[in-house]
């Protein structure tokens, strides 16, 4: 039983994980969001990961530009907390705190700053009582990105957005979360889409865009060891980004859609009722389409702590 409360709440909490995001050329905010499936009073998800950019792919084009030449890494620290404080209703917050290094034959440095925090309400629209084969639990979630992060259009140190850690805009959107247990297989499907509002920085005036993903993650509880494992892909997407430079008088600039897909692998191993620990690796690179992205691996290790 330990195993099974351990892994559904891991459903949740792995893919929320910051290199499990991706817009890759924005910073590293949060693809999915945190929900409960067991009604757990304070969920606490606590980790550390790194990221190194493998290329990127320039326009639509989807050809690859390996960098040999080019070092970008991401370090983060991040701390995902969520609650079900009422019948079928759930709070969370994900943020991170980031290191970003960049370096090639003429540059090098590093940056740190806190991530975007995103925060949301969820309602278990439909749940599930007793078991049924196809019709699935069925949260919806109000999700509110808060400007925490440094963004690509503010003062910039390092090369190839190594050191932009979020949107730096308020915004405010809309997840759908679908789950279904066939014990001992877990499956979610979970879209999230958010605007983000027009915000001036200061180096230009940025209009409003959507950040959105699309993700299916899957989760077996083994029996070897109470070892619990993962997988999924994350279709990532951002629409263009206008911008009027600051000072006005020059061209109107724009960032194009970036597109890619991030696919997750990972273990997780429940140490008792409570906690839980995992390990996982992330790849940007294995599936298609990429547009207008740097493109990423990554791996990381989360601790996992759940009170009833």
């Amino acid at each position: 039983m330990g195993r099974t409360v351990l892994s559904l709440a891991l459903i949740a909490g792995v893919f929320a994980a910051e290199f499990a995001s991706a817009n890759s050329c924005c910073g590293q905010g949060p693809a999915s969001f945190s929900v409960l499936a067991m009604q757990q009073r304070l969920v606490m998800s606590t980790g550390v990961s790194a990221i190194e950019a493998q290329g990127r792919v320039l326009g639509e084009d989807n050809d690859f530009f390996l960098w040999p030449r080019k070092r970008r890494e991401i370090r983060s620290a991040r701390l995902n907390l969520a609650s079900a404080f009422a019948d079928r209703q759930q709070v969370f917050l994900n943020t991170a705190w980031m290191q970003g290094s960049y370096s090639d034959s003429e540059e090098s440095g590093e940056a740190s700053s806190l991530s975007d925090t995103l925060v949301g309400y969820t309602y278990e629209v439909l749940p599930e009582y007793s078991f049924n084969w196809w019709k699935p639990n069925l949260f919806v979630t109000a999700l509110v990105n808060l400007p925490t992060g440094h963004s690509i259009y503010d003062r910039t140190e390092l090369s190839e957005g190594a050191d932009v850690t979020g949107h730096g805009q308020w915004g405010a959107g809309l997840g759908v979360t679908l789950r279904k247990v066939y014990f001992p297989l877990t499956l979610t499907l979970q879209l999230r889409a958010i605007q983000l509002i027009p915000e001036r920085f200061e180096r230009a005036e940025v209009e409003s865009f959507v950040d959105s993903s699309l993700a299916l993650m899957a989760g077996y509880a083994t029996r070897l060891w109470g070892v619990q494992l993962n997988t999924g892909i994350t279709q990532n997407h951002l629409s263009e980004r206008r911008a009027m430079p600051i000072p006005r008088g020059a061209r109107l600039m724009s960032a194009g859609v970036s597109q890619n897909s991030t696919v997750l692998l990972g273990l997780q191993k429940a140490i008792d009722e409570q906690w839980s620990v995992g390990l996982n690796y992330s790849d940007q690179t294995l599936i298609g389409p990429a547009v207008n992205s740097i493109l990423n691996r990554g791996v990381s290790l989360n601790l996992d702590f759940q009170y009833f």
